[in-house]
């Protein structure tokens, strides 16, 4: 996920148009650079062949605060054998000890997790909440530590899955290859956070409610907006054209594939700043976009206004919460420039859109 040394980010190549300067955003990567050299210094050597080590949330986003929890599985491609267990207790035992804060309590992270239902259990009634939102985030804002070579598999076989089970992909009529199989799972993960937000409201007593909320408005968005972004890339972006002449000649699905793969090793951030360089955006999107991102990303590296939201949860803490207010004050452009550029600044996204991604 990481850009090659040397190499600028999608979003360095942006801030270099004038009046763009994101220093938040900027320390936060190179927070994360600190914390992923830590993490591979402590797992270089500890995943075997069949496992990996995921992590995800802002270490993966490199999105890292003073703040920042740390969200992993071990993630199991092959037959499961207790020296796994071994494993597990291991990983949180050297977490714990370098003073990692561990993930939240929902039970979808901080465990080990086998490929299966994560490749086959795609809808149906046993495409449990956790099993979606760890295989979506899972291509969407994911690093692998150590060892990669479960992780590279297993985010092919979901890829394929997606691709190869998408008749339309191969038999549409039209010139347009939107793999929609993978857009409708990418929404139905949105919905699905947004409902589990207010079912958690009623089920936590409110806890943590203007934290969670801030980052339902925010990175959760971004990390949307992103997936629709990539999916759209499958039609818009040259480096696809390829990948679209061997589905539509030959029915191949490996080009697309592989575009598909090298697109989510891109962080969210920099999906958006693509999709900001390559297509008509104007300059007043832009910065909605990231000044209003960067100014969240300080919020939440500020430890006492991350704290203030930690608390909050009346209704009287959020109005005399001026951290609070301040998430109100980047949020709402921020979604307007989203909007931007999704449905107004470029003719042939808004297109996709509106065709693609309403109905």
């Amino acid at each position: 996920m990481f850009d090659a040394p040397g190499t600028p980010s999608k979003v360095a190549l942006l801030e270099v148009r004038p009046g763009c300067s994101w220093a938040s955003i900027g320390k936060a990567r190179e927070d994360t650079r600190l914390r992923r050299n830590q993490l591979e210094g402590h797992f270089l050597q500890r995943n075997s062949p069949d496992t990996s080590l995921v992590i995800f949330g802002s270490v993966a986003r490199e999105e890292v605060t003073s703040g920042s929890d740390l969200d992993w599985i071990l993630l199991i491609d092959g037959q499961s054998v207790p020296e796994h267990k071994e494993q597990e207790r291991e990983i949180e035992r050297i977490l714990a000890t370098n003073d990692f804060v561990e993930p939240g309590r929902s039970g979808v992270f901080g465990k080990m997790v086998g490929s299966h239902e994560l490749v086959h259990n795609i809808g149906g009634e046993d495409d449990l909440n956790s099993n979606t939102t760890r295989r979506v985030l899972l291509l969407l804002e994911s690093l692998p530590v150590g060892n990669r070579e479960a992780y590279d598999r297993v985010r092919r076989q979901i890829v394929r899955r997606y691709l190869e089970d998408d008749r339309g992909l191969t038999h549409a009529s039209g010139d347009v290859r939107i793999p929609r199989f993978l857009l409708n799972d990418l929404t139905r993960y949105w919905r699905t956070v947004t409902v589990d937000f207010v079912y958690k409201q009623r089920a936590e007593n409110d806890k943590k409610w203007a934290l969670r909320n801030a980052k339902l408005r925010m990175s959760r968005k971004l990390i949307f907006a992103a997936g629709l972004a990539l999916v759209f890339f499958c039609h818009l972006d040259s480096a696809a054209e390829d990948a679209r002449k061997a589905l539509k000649n030959a029915r191949d699905f490996s080009l697309l594939t592989a575009y598909i793969e090298q697109q989510f090793a891109l962080t969210p951030l920099d999906v958006i700043a693509k999709a900001c360089l390559d297509l008509n955006v104007t300059d007043a999107t832009v910065h909605a976009i990231f000044d209003n991102y960067n100014r969240f990303v300080s919020i939440l590296d500020n430890p006492v206004k991350r704290k203030e939201l930690e608390k909050a949860r009346t209704h009287e803490d959020l109005r005399n919460s001026a951290a609070w207010n301040e998430v109100r004050e980047v949020s709402k452009p921020f979604h307007d420039g989203l909007v931007a550029l999704f449905l107004n600044d470029d003719d042939r996204l808004k297109h996709l859109a509106m065709t693609y991604g309403i109905f």
